[in-house]
């Protein structure tokens, strides 16, 4: 049985790393297929990379999610492979980049630290734990091998915390953030596309306040349910609450960026 690898990374495509990753996996387990998610994430973007993880499980639930953006590496932080309540496993460091992932998944069945002793008898090389350690550990789950083999299991509650939260219910609104915008400047919300009907969103229209700017819009299906130029609400492929302007930027159109808080309600 073929295992799908998605790698998500901040390497860019300009050096050797990604490639490098691609071949060490390839080593590993030659039956794996390596799926290039996203590698252009700006350097260092939690954030970002939380997010693009998060929406990867959404769509590739079945799949290995490989998650490198990794500024403390080398530092002291674990590495780690997480098995989600739902099966998604995941594997990347431990600085809340995996979180919102597994929230995704169902949540966090197992945590495990890599010991990379379990790996390779030599030890990792402090800046690229990307090569020496979680690529070979994506490998080895791919092949088959058992989470527990690579090292050794720990509380949950310990991980290092993700770079956002949950939306939560206010006073009619449910109250979240943007957590980023897409190449087309539509804004993500850290509304989940599955909870619309729990959350009392599922309905026509949304009165969505974000910054200094409230807007009523209609929730649809697709950008070309508006017209040409107005602002509409729907669910992407990411699997987030998505705020977009057919044929514009909805980013720079509202003046928001990642972080600004979030209230939306059904209009």
């Amino acid at each position: 049985m073929q295992s799908i690898i998605s790698f998500v990374s901040d390497f860019g495509l300009e050096d050797t790393w990604v490639g490098v990753c691609h071949a060490v996996i390839h080593r590993a387990c030659p039956q794996a297929y390596v799926v290039d998610l996203g590698h252009q994430i700006p350097p260092f973007d939690i954030r970002k990379g939380a997010a693009i993880a998060a929406a990867g499980v959404y769509q590739l639930p079945e799949a290995i999610h490989l998650v490198v953006v990794d500024p403390g590496v080398g530092g002291g932080r674990a590495d780690l492979c997480i098995i989600c309540e739902q099966g998604t496993r995941l594997v990347g460091p431990d600085n809340g980049v995996l979180l919102p992932a597994a929230w995704r998944g169902g949540g966090i069945r197992q945590a495990i630290r890599i010991d990379p002793g379990k790996i390779d008898f030599r030890g990792p090389l402090a800046t690229f734990h990307a090569r020496d350690v979680l690529a070979p550990a994506a490998a080895a789950l791919a092949c088959g091998v058992d989470p527990h083999a690579l090292g050794v299991e720990v509380d949950p509650n310990e991980l290092v915390a993700a770079p956002f939260g949950r939306c939560e219910c206010e006073a009619g609104h449910v109250v979240g953030e943007v957590l980023e915008a897409d190449r087309f400047g539509s804004l993500r919300f850290n509304i989940p596309a599955e909870d619309l009907e729990s959350l009392g969103l599922a309905g026509e229209r949304l009165e969505v306040t974000l910054g200094h700017n409230t807007l009523v819009v209609p929730l649809a299906t697709t950008f070309a349910d508006v017209s040409e130029g107005e602002a509409v609400a729907l669910v992407d492929s990411s699997g987030w609450l998505t705020l977009a302007v057919n044929f514009g930027d909805a980013a720079d159109r509202f003046g928001v960026e990642a972080g600004t808080k979030v209230r939306v309600r059904r209009a």
